[in-house]
């Protein structure tokens, strides 16, 4: 039985430069982006934890702490250990505003 999940376009500022890592699936190395965004509500804070899988996480690549960030997906629970962690699991996603930075070697 398939949960029907809640698509949602979110926008969002990048906390930190996004974390890359891969794992094997079916014979195949799956690449991963994992990074979190911050939403601001007047004072309150609400943090999005996020994952971009294939080749979606090479867009994450050009993401720099405190861009904008546009994503669309959906959330996804998951419970280990009496906690609930909850994440959102990317489908498209692109920088919204181009800063020019100096580039780091």
């Amino acid at each position: 039985m398939e949960t029907k999940q809640e698509l949602l376009n979110i926008n969002a500022n990048l906390v930190a430069e996004p974390k890359f890592s891969s794992f094997e699936k079916d014979g195949e190395t799956v690449e991963v982006a994992n990074f979190t965004l911050v939403k601001k509500y007047g004072k309150d804070k609400e943090y999005i934890n996020c994952s971009a899988y294939g080749a979606k996480a090479e867009v994450a690549k050009d993401f720099n702490k405190g861009d904008f960030i546009h994503i669309f997906g959906y959330f996804k629970e998951r419970v280990k250990e009496d906690k609930t962690y909850k994440n959102f699991i990317v489908r498209s996603m692109n920088k919204i505003e181009k800063q020019e930075n100096k580039e780091e070697n």
